[in-house]
């Protein structure tokens, strides 16, 4: 394991992340209601910018496990929520010309935590007091140029405060989409990808 405190990265703006044909942004529900609000975007602008990726095989309970976002049961069956990329692989926000993502701002959590992910340690009463892990993601460690032995050592205080948040957003996302597809197999929702974005949608009025 590497000491978090000798951990290394500066952003140079190479949009590798941004164009990897492999890589899925995935969306966590607070992700889409940021982005639909900083956009002024109505219901059927916001399906023209996510994507619901629904996998060729039966999943597991082994592979669910694994999942660090939870997906959620379509009218074409489990699917992730994912930024939609463009016709060239890139994603769907991010600007070759400008080299930059067009809403930096309002980028998902993925997107802010890049090239790091997060594991808790020593979990007290939640994740504000838990003792927190920061480690490189395979992607990162596989095409990020931002790591390397000249990047400046990073501001741990602040990544291990971004994590904390992290991990409590995707808790929070899991427990909405548990509930979710609780609703579906009980017969009580029709499962379609607009129901559940109209869903969503009422936190914003809460």
């Amino acid at each position: 394991m590497i000491n978090m405190k000798k951990l290394r990265f500066t952003c140079s703006r190479c949009g590798n992340c941004c164009t990897d044909k492999n890589t899925l942004v995935n969306l966590t529900y607070l992700d889409i209601l940021r982005i639909k609000k900083g956009l002024d975007l109505e219901i059927d602008e916001v399906l023209d910018i996510i994507g619901f990726f629904v996998f060729d095989k039966t999943l597991t309970n082994e592979d669910k496990k694994r999942m660090i976002v939870t997906p959620i049961e379509t009218e074409r069956g489990l699917a992730f929520i994912g930024l939609l990329k463009n016709s060239f692989g890139n994603c769907y926000f991010y600007s070759p010309e400008k080299k930059k993502c067009l809403i930096y701002n309002l980028r998902p959590m993925f997107c802010r935590t890049f090239p790091f992910s997060f594991e808790v340690l020593d979990e007290k009463k939640g994740e504000t007091d838990s003792l927190i892990n920061i480690v490189y993601t395979e992607k990162g460690k596989q095409y990020c140029p931002g790591i390397n032995d000249e990047a400046p050592l990073i501001d741990t205080e602040y990544w291990i405060q971004l994590g904390k948040r992290t991990l409590n957003d995707l808790k929070n996302n899991h427990n909405v989409i548990k509930k979710w597809n609780e609703s579906v197999k009980q017969g009580k929702v029709v499962p379609t990808v607009k129901k559940f974005l109209l869903k969503i949608l009422e936190f914003n009025d809460n």
